[in-house]
């Protein structure tokens, strides 16, 4: 975890400087932001980091959906046919949780960066589970093979998605996310001194 360490370091520096708008700490600080980023063009600046990790924690998210639901309902004696009522409005509101925390630390902000971590952490844990739930289904009271393969996958694309977000790329797309927030900061009160 020692990238997602780092990323969240240079986060705290910015928030601390940002708040203390002193700025010639904020240039010091955007500057080393660019030595962390590197060069500035590339797949950091893409994002591909952090967009192909919450793709594979969507995917991860989607895979337990099916057993879920279905022993919701064959609880609640609910017709089996209608699961999807509760799998659609369930993927659509971890879409809403996930999808703007993106784009908030897109534009730099840490407290979405640590909310999108917490959901990418539960979706791993939730895959864990399912996965642990479907092998005993399966060794214990028959239950499908189908399901255990795709709990197996779930864990795999929870586990890429951790492993995007623990790498030295995604450092570099943090620094930059970060570099820019400061920089929108630094115009922004630029142009209020100026007029």
């Amino acid at each position: 975890m020692k990238y997602i360490n780092d990323s969240l370091k240079l986060a705290t520096i910015v928030e601390q400087k940002i708040k203390a708008q002193d700025p010639k700490q904020l240039e010091s600080v955007k500057m080393c932001l660019m030595e962390r980023m590197g060069t500035p063009v590339g797949l950091h600046t893409a994002g591909v980091p952090f967009i192909l990790s919450a793709l594979l924690s969507l995917i991860s998210f989607s895979m337990p959906q099916l057993s879920l639901w279905g022993a919701i309902f064959q609880w609640f004696s609910w017709p089996e046919h209608a699961v999807f009522a509760g799998i659609i409005p369930t993927g659509f509101l971890y879409c809403l949780l996930i999808f703007p925390s993106m784009t908030l630390f897109s534009r730099g902000y840490m407290a979405a960066l640590k909310f999108y971590l917490a959901l990418i952490f539960a979706t791993a844990a939730l895959a864990a589970c399912n996965l642990l739930y479907e092998l005993i289904a399966v060794l214990t009271f028959d239950g499908h093979a189908g399901l255990l393969i795709s709990a197996f996958i779930g864990v795999l694309f929870s586990t890429g998605s951790i492993k995007l977000i623990n790498s030295a790329m995604f450092v570099k797309t943090s620094a930059f996310y970060l570099h820019n927030r400061v920089w929108r900061w630094q115009l922004k009160h630029h142009t209020q001194n100026a007029s």
